[in-house]
């Protein structure tokens, strides 16, 4: 049986984080010419289902809209440019020519990471001792993380410690 290598991260806040957010790399491909890597600041969101660039990236790699899309926001509908590009996580994998749409996002934030690259691993926040702990790994684990599980576990211990 082959050994699969995992490719992960982690980020700690010193708090807890309404907001998860990593250094990225967002390279295009829909121009057709190699190009170099932007550095951008991206926030994951798993109530997004398509990962999303800003206008400002888009203009800066100089990409060709090849589709556009209808995108529900938290309080409108809009129309989305749909561009391919490619992006390096922090886990050093590059999740390889994906179509992002470009949308204006919150501020100070370049790139929207959604559940389409965030369902390629295993996603996990934790909150203990006031802190906030963000970490992904890909590929996907075969056994996946169970708090449910894990919390009967620590209850049932301390119920016979009673």
């Amino acid at each position: 049986m082959p050994r699969i290598q995992h490719f992960a991260f982690k980020q700690d806040y010193p708090s807890l984080s309404f907001r998860l957010t990593t250094a990225a790399d967002v390279v295009g491909v829909s121009t057709g010419l190699t190009q170099k890597a932007t550095k951008v600041t991206a926030l994951w969101d798993t109530g997004a289902m398509r990962s999303a660039i800003t206008p400002a990236v888009a203009q800066s790699l100089n990409l060709i809209p090849f589709d556009r899309v209808k995108v529900n926001g938290i309080n409108n509908v809009s129309m989305a440019n749909v561009v391919k590009v490619s992006i390096g996580l922090p886990n050093l994998v590059m999740v390889k020519e994906i179509n992002v749409m470009v949308c204006n996002l919150v501020k100070e934030i370049d790139l929207l990471i959604g559940m389409d690259i965030i369902l390629l691993g295993d996603f996990s926040i934790s909150n203990g001792g006031g802190k906030t702990l963000f970490s992904f790994a890909i590929p996907p684990f075969e056994n996946k993380t169970d708090n449910y599980e894990k919390a009967l576990a620590v209850n049932n211990r301390n119920r016979h410690r009673e």
